[in-house]
This record gives structure tokens, C-alpha cells and sequence, in this order.
């Protein structure tokens, strides 16, 4: 039964539209989109085109003539005789966004709201419902030069909400992140609602949250990872050796991105950056650390960084995401780019490859080149002897105590002088509060989060190579964000501030010279050499440097494309967009994340149903 009948003012391409016919209450279709105001032609064509039922209007809304509107929503209203109207406006963002950094802002687009009282005089809608940035709230008045007064933050927008809530309306409000609600993007978003008098005003319950969380309370998933949408196999280009050299902005955030995500944070990157031995070498890195050493011999596995690289101005280290969470939002233009790096990591060195028990597990290459090891054992302290099998001779026998029998499964006493205790002894004093816990060995997965499973479980998935990604972000001051993450906010501008894809490929480094590091890969094949070093920027010296510490041959980077942008916003596989490129991407980017706007509407159509059924 159809609950809702939506207006949709300022419609795009129609996220808010697809979001409203997908929105279902007991498997059955709850609402439905009856008309559509944009100014744009093509947005309108491409609306139409996915929703072919709804009425279409070409138009500025300052200035479409209304009769013709509320004619055909009366006829709807007759059809649908227990469906509430409801006045959607996802109202221009572009002059109230922090997006728009420090520049002048449209006074016109800023009292875009103002136009609304005319469609609410006309249609008297049940509800009116708005989506707009956060700083919509901060709306207020502008100077000579269209920046905001300060002390007037507010203003406007309190005074708007009063005349609304004049015609009998009762508001409310909440900013809401698309990703507590399955989405693919961390988009965050003011909406608010009006509601005429004797009607309810209710909020869909979140289904996920940043690291999930199960208790009595409630059961939320992890936030859904943007990688799941992200093309992984198309890595790009390389960053050198461009016909059009990359911007020096562009190239700090790709060294952000770098720090954050293939060495683990700064201070994971200072460890390893001041990790070397007194002869120019590195010393070998424990397994977790962000790569381990790089041999020379045929020891070597493939493995790749992504991440996701937001294109916008501000501090490059707060324009990276990773992959393995939701998007950030996504704008019109394209501004975000998918980076990767492969890399070649050694699993073994020449050196002593045995370790402890209490250790997680080395890494599990393709060949078999692991022996097991007798977990009890006899620990020799004379000079290098290594331990002995229980099960074999005993070392000889010194006027001093230097043997000790070594035991992988003990208790953790955590009192006292906190010395562990025998599995096999009786347990010491039991007090109020847990003062043991018992060790044991484990095995520890290296691929993606490094999460470690017991012995008594079957071994996880061995892969030959692993994956690593993020995205760089544009945007403010942002590092970017990992690809296990949703996918940062994407914008309007994505034509003029990308978001991209980033990938890194590692080798081996072949020599030094008072210019820096240059590369060379393991088969001898250069990946980049450049003729006149003494034109190099800062920031690609900062990349080489680091590519020399982790053993980087290679970056490579993309943009986002359209079918990833679809995904990352909700919009299904075969929703047709017309017009160029950018205005693909402008539209994307302009929309309202899908799937926010079917679950407001799914929860305000479920709390009508409730009330009716109460009432009858």
C-alpha cells in the first residue's frame, strides 16, 4: 500500500527518487515519487529515463508556474486517497558547505529555502522533508565581500525554520552518516523534518557502525567497505614519467596516503625511517612492522597497496581513506582516485628464521618451508645453541643451571612479581578480581587485518600475494581512507578535484647517488628514471625516499570511474545517466546517497502504518 506520495524538488538524476520507489514495509512498496522540479536538462533526462511514471518539470523552482504541479498532485491524491504528500528539497549545498573552503559565497543560492513557502501554500503538504550539509544550520548573513559574518551564524536559518513551523508544522532535525546505514560512503547530512499537526515524526535505527557492535542493546554490522565496489584489478598509471606532470598538491597527499597506509601512521613511519644499521642497511623489521625485509634471492611474494585519494585542497594527510571502509561523500566533480602499490616482500632472510611460540606465525609462502617444531622444548643459554627436542639426548650438563624446559602453554599471573606458572601445577590464590590468564600459541593470518586463530582451528586462506589499497581525497585536510572503510563524502566537483585510487609496487632499489634514491626492479628493468633529477619537486624526492625505505618500484593512480561512483552511492547497476563525463559525475556526486533516503522513508511509511492500524 503506498503511504507516501513525494515532490521531489531539486531532483538531479534522482538518488532521493530511486531511494523513495525502492523503500518497501512488509515486502511491499510504501511510497512513490509523483512528480520532479530541476533546472537541468540532462539531469532531467536521466531522471526521466529511470523513472518514467513521475511528472517532470524542466524548470528553475523560483520560477515554475504551479498549477500545473498541484493539478497533477491532486489527481494522485485522488488515486492514492491514504497516501500523505510529502515535499522533498534537497536544497543547493554548494554555499553553505565547508567544501567551499574560503571563498565567496552565492547570497541567491543561500535563500534557495526561502522559495519554499510558495510550494508549501500550494501543495499544504503532510510532511516536508530536507537534506543539506551540516553547516546548513550555520546559515546567516554575508558581508560586502559574500563572506559570513560570524557573529550572525544562525540566523537565517532559525528565522526560516520559525516561518515553516508558522504554517503548523512541528520540526525536528538529526545529522545522520549514511554508513550507520549500510551504505558505501561516510557521507554525513543534515535532514529535518516538518510534520503537520497530529502526524509522527520518526528516524530509521542504524544498522551498522564503525567496528560493529553485538550486546543486549543491539546487533550492528561493521561498516560495509568501499572495496567491495572498487575495480581493484585496474590500477592506474604510473605517477612518473606523466605526459602532464602531476601537481605538487597531488603528490603530498599520495606521500600522506603512503605514510598512513603502507607504513601504519607516522609513528610506525619514524620507526622504520630511523631503522637503519651503521653501514647504510636496514635492519630486518619484525612482522609487525609495515613490510618485512626484501632479499635478493627467490623469496619474494607480490602484494598491493590500495587506497582512495580525495583531490581537494588542505593538509594532504587528512585526503586518504582506506579501502576496506565506507566512501567519504561523493561530490559532483570527480575528486577521488584509487591508488595501488605491488610490492615484493621477502618471506624468509639468511639470518636466524626460528621464533618463539609466543610469536605470531611468520608468513605461509607458496612452497612448503615451514618444519614443525616439538612445542616443548630444552633451552640451552651456553654461547649459540639453539633449543633441543625433549625428545632426543640432553645437551651436556654444566656445574651451572643453563637448561630450562620450555612449555608454550602457561598462566599469566598478573600480581605480585608477575611470574608465569606452569599449566601442570595447581593454580595460586584465586582473588575477587582476574588476576590469570593462560597462554597460548597462535597463528596469525597476515592478509588484510592481521587477525591471529588458534591452533585447534583449520588454518585461514593462504593467498601467494597480498592486497593493499587506499583512496586519496581532495578534499580539506584529509589523508585519504583506507579501502576497508566506506568511502569518504564525494562532491559536485569530481571534474576539478578527482578523487583517485592509489596502488604501490615494490622491488629492489639498486644504488644511491647525491641525487637520491634511484630504482631499479629485481629483473633489472627500470621502472623510472629521470634525466634531470635537479628539476624534481620537494614532494617526489619525499615519495622516492620513501619508496626506497619500503621497497617501492612503482605507484600507480586513477580516478574513480562512473560505475564505481554509482555503486559507492547506492545507485544500481543499470541506472542510466546522460551527458558528458563530468556532468555524470556532477550528478553523482549532487545526489542524495540512495539508501538514506529509503530507509527515512521506510520509517516514517512503517510508524503510518502502525498508527492506522491502532486507529482501526
Amino acid at each position: 500500500m503506498i503511504s507516501l506520495l513525494y515532490v521531489d524538488l531539486f531532483c538531479g538524476a534522482g538518488g532521493t527518487s530511486t531511494g523513495v520507489e525502492l523503500a518497501c514495509v512488509s515486502d511491499e512498496q510504501c511510497a512513490k515519487v509523483v512528480a520532479c522540479v530541476n533546472h537541468d536538462k540532462n539531469a532531467i533526462a536521466s531522471h526521466a529515463a529511470n523513472h518514467p511514471d513521475a511528472l517532470h518539470f524542466t524548470e528553475d523552482i523560483r520560477t515554475l508556474e504551479l498549477s500545473s504541479l498541484v493539478a497533477h498532485v491532486n489527481r494522485m491524491k485522488q488515486i492514492y486517497p491514504e497516501a500523505h504528500v510529502v515535499l522533498w528539497a534537497s536544497l543547493e549545498c554548494t554555499n553553505f558547505s565547508k567544501a567551499k573552503g574560503g571563498l565567496p559565497r552565492d547570497a541567491d543560492s543561500r535563500t534557495l529555502a526561502e522559495h519554499l513557502f510558495r510550494y508549501i501554500e500550494a501543495l499544504n503538504p503532510s510532511y516536508i522533508q530536507i537534506e543539506n550539509v551540516e553547516e546548513f544550520m550555520s546559515w546567516g548573513d554575508m558581508d560586502a565581500n559574500g563572506k559570513p559574518i560570524s557573529k550572525d551564524k544562525g540566523r537565517l536559518y532559525e528565522r526560516w525554520k520559525r516561518n515553516v513551523k508558522s504554517y503548523g508544522y512541528e520540526f525536528e532535525h538529526k545529522i545522520l552518516n549514511a554508513a550507520d546505514y549500510g551504505a558505501f560512503t561516510s557521507r554525513r547530512r543534515f535532514f529535518g523534518q516538518f510534520a503537520a499537526k497530529g502526524l509522527p515524526i520518526t528516524w530509521p535505527e542504524p544498522s551498522h557502525c564503525k567496528d560493529g557492535k553485538i550486546d543486549m542493546f543491539c546487533n550492528l554490522e561493521k561498516w560495509r567497505p568501499v572495496k567491495d565496489v572498487l575495480d581493484l584489478q585496474d590500477e592506474g598509471e604510473s605517477i612518473f614519467n606523466r605526459k602532464k606532470p602531476l601537481a605538487d598538491k597531488t603528490l603530498e597527499r599520495i606521500f600522506a596516503g603512503l605514510v598512513k597506509f603502507v607504513a601504519g601512521g607516522k609513528d610506525s613511519f619514524m620507526i622504520k625511517w630511523n631503522s637503519m644499521s651503521r653501514n647504510g642497511g636496514y635492519n630486518a623489521p619484525g612482522i609487525d612492522e609495515p613490510c618485512p625485509v626484501v632479499s635478493c634471492q627467490n623469496r619474494l611474494g607480490i602484494a598491493n597497496v590500495h587506497f582512495l585519494s580525495k583531490y581537494y585542497s588542505g593538509d594532504p594527510y587528512s585526503k586518504n581513506i582506506p579501502v576496506s571502509g565506507p566512501a567519504h561523500t561523493i561530490k559532483c566533480k570527480d575528486n577521488h582516485a584509487l591508488v595501488t602499490s605491488d610490492f615484493l616482500a621477502a618471506y624468509y632472510s639468511n639470518g636466524d628464521n626460528t621464533s618463539s611460540v609466543n610469536s605470531p606465525c611468520p608468513t605461509v609462502s607458496t612452497k612448503d618451508r615451514f618444519n614443525y617444531v616439538q612445542p616443548q622444548f630444552l633451552c640451552s643459554y651456553n654461547f649459540n645453541d639453539a633449543g633441543k627436542d625433549i625428545n632426543a639426548p640432553s645437551p651436556t650438563i654444566l656445574t651451572k643451571d643453563r637448561l630450562s624446559l620450555i612449555a608454550p602453554v602457561f598462566i599469566d599471573q598478573q600480581y605480585g612479581q608477575s611470574k608465569p606458572a606452569s599449566a601442570n601445577q595447581p593454580l595460586g590464590c584465586v582473588t575477587a578480581n582476574p588476576k590469570y590468564a593462560l597462554v597460548t600459541p597462535w597463528l596469525m593470518n597476515t592478509n588484510f587485518s592481521n587477525v591471529g586463530s588458534s591452533l585447534e582451528q583449520p588454518a585461514q586462506t593462504i593467498t601467494a600475494n597480498r592486497k593493499h589499497h587506499y583512496l586519496m581525497n581532495p578534499q580539506y585536510q584529509s589523508a585519504g581512507s583506507s579501502i576497508d572503510n566506506p568511502c569518504f563524502t564525494l562532491i559536485a566537483r569530481m571534474d576539478k578535484t578527482p578523487p583517485y585510487f592509489i596502488s604501490t609496487k615494490h622491488g629492489v632499489y639498486a644504488f644511491h647517488n647525491y641525487y637520491g634514491w634511484l630504482s631499479e626492479v629485481i629483473q633489472k628493468r627500470p621502472v623510472f628514471i629521470f634525466k634531470d633529477v635537479d628539476s624534481l619537486c620537494p614532494p617526489i624526492w619525499k615519495i622516492i625516499n620513501f619508496m626506497v625505505l619500503y621497497q617501492i618500484v612503482d605507484i600507480k593512480m586513477r580516478m574513480l570511474k562512473i560505475p564505481e561512483l554509482k555503486r559507492i552511492m547506492g545507485f544500481p547497476e543499470d541506472y542510466v545517466l546522460i551527458g558528458t563525463q563530468a556532468e555524470k559525475k556532477k550528478y553523482i556526486g549532487n545526489a542524495v546517497e540512495v539508501n538514506m533516503a529509503r530507509v527515512l522513508c521506510e520509517a516514517v511509511s512503517r510508524k503510518l502504518r502502525e498508527l492506522r492500524k491502532v486507529a482501526a
